[in-house]
């Protein structure tokens, strides 16, 4: 994303002028702080006012633009953090209150197993989720969400899914062949950056509307394709930096990311980077394809050259709770680090509650798999002649593990609790 998202790293400012500067971010951005020193959520307000079981603001172009507040909290933790602008916010309730209808799920299950399917609607409209890569759990988990919201919609007779295997040009013949198939809507999250806006294009301007999730950002949102979902990863970055600059203060940090040049990675690391005091030295900015074998061995690697390293911001905590931990244990050195992640799964949380470490500390957002379902009813309401806007922007809040616990009984390890699939299902998926 470097030089393409709209939300740039600051300029010539000074990193302590950078610093200065988060504090305007809002009290969600300092949520973990404050609970880490104060080792509490806060007073309660006395005769607050209840708030309302559904978030509603009106319906139109197929949609009811409402959600149970329990369902936001569920995915968002809280039912707030949802996008200011209205357009957008009216967006992110129709798609995620349609995570409490009940469709099939033995075809949902049937439909992820098999990589598509037809729905039994008879409806005339086909959907596609693309990836370049679907191979690791968050992705797995993530189209059975795009299943389960296609299934929403008697009108959507089939639902196509493909995976590239990180194969550039088997990512351009998915499309070629998606396009040539007639589909209607196409969501995907672009690992490959700018180098898909080719195929994203000729998908646009052959009217098909593209939506990607996860923020995954490439340049021209609303003319190359039509809109991005997800958390502004900028923001994130400044986030995980805040965090770092009061829980490390000083020392030496690491990065790690999925495949090289893919835009989560690079909007949060262009952004923390900055945000850092001038005494914390980032030693590795590494890509680990979001494998956990590969995290083992770049994270040795990195710990061979500086074992007094002290904290790590990565996308994928069960990839740090697998690889990141295994590298620690084989190199003899204690897992006493501050680690920033964007992925609430629960065997990350787990190990963090195991291992009774009390110089380990861990934060964390949600895993948003769940606005691939926003990702989707944008595309739907777009073929209904909606206007959608080019961003649709989810604020994050970080969360403590000693706070708000992440291991959350009866779900799979693998699994994310903020996830919108039902656990009867996950618990299919990943017996």
């Amino acid at each position: 994303m470097e030089g393409r998202n709209e939300s740039e790293a600051p300029g010539k400012r000074s990193r302590n002028e950078g610093v200065l500067a988060l504090f305007v971010l809002g009290a969600a951005l300092a949520l973990a702080l404050v609970s880490a020193s104060s080792g509490g959520t806060g007073s309660k307000q006395i005769n607050a006012a209840k708030p309302p079981a559904v978030i509603s603001t009106g319906k139109g172009f197929g949609e009811v633009y409402a959600a149970k507040a329990s369902t936001l909290k569920h995915t968002l933790f809280k039912a707030t953090l949802i996008p200011k602008e209205k357009v957008a916010r009216n967006i992110a309730l129709a798609g995620l209150g349609r995570a409490d209808r009940k469709v099939n799920e033995a075809l949902a299950l049937k439909c992820w197993k098999n990589n598509g399917c037809k729905t039994g609607t008879k409806g005339k409209l086909k959907v596609a989720y693309l990836e370049q890569y679907g191979e690791n759990v968050y992705r797995q988990m993530s189209k059975m969400e795009f299943i389960l919201q296609a299934l929403t919609y008697k009108e959507i007779g089939e639902i196509i899914y493909s995976s590239a295997h990180v194969d550039f040009n088997k990512a351009f013949a998915d499309w070629k062949a998606a396009i040539a198939q007639g589909v209607d809507v196409i969501v995907t999250y672009p690992d490959f950056g700018d180098a898909m806006i080719p195929v994203m294009k000729e998908a646009t301007d052959a009217g098909i509307p593209v939506a990607t999730y996860a923020w995954g950002y490439v340049s021209d949102p609303g003319k190359n394709y039509l809109t991005v979902v997800g958390e502004d990863t900028c923001v994130t970055g400044k986030t995980w930096a805040y965090t770092m600059n009061n829980r490390v203060k000083s020392g030496k940090i690491a990065f790690l990311g999925g495949f090289a040049g893919n835009p989560l990675s690079e909007g949060w690391q262009k952004c923390e980077g900055p945000a850092l005091r001038p005494s914390i030295d980032v030693v590795a900015k590494e890509p680990t394809d979001w494998n956990p074998s590969k995290v083992q061995q770049v994270v040795a690697g990195i710990l061979a050259k500086n074992p007094d390293i002290k904290g790590w911001s990565y996308e994928y905590g069960l990839g740090m709770g697998q690889g990141g931990y295994a590298a620690y244990k084989a190199a003899g050195i204690p897992f006493n680090t501050v680690l920033t992640l964007r992925t609430d799964d629960v065997g990350m949380g787990c190990l963090f509650n195991q291992l009774k470490n009390p110089k380990l500390e861990m934060y964390y957002t949600s895993s948003f798999n769940s606005h691939i379902r926003v990702a989707l009813t944008a595309g739907m309401m777009k073929l209904k002649g909606a206007k959608i806007p080019p961003k649709i922007v989810f604020p994050i809040e970080l969360q403590n593990q000693r706070v708000r616990d992440s291991c959350v009984k009866g779900y799979p390890m693998e699994a994310s609790a903020t996830s919108l699939i039902p656990l009867s299902l996950l618990k299919k998926m990943y017996p």
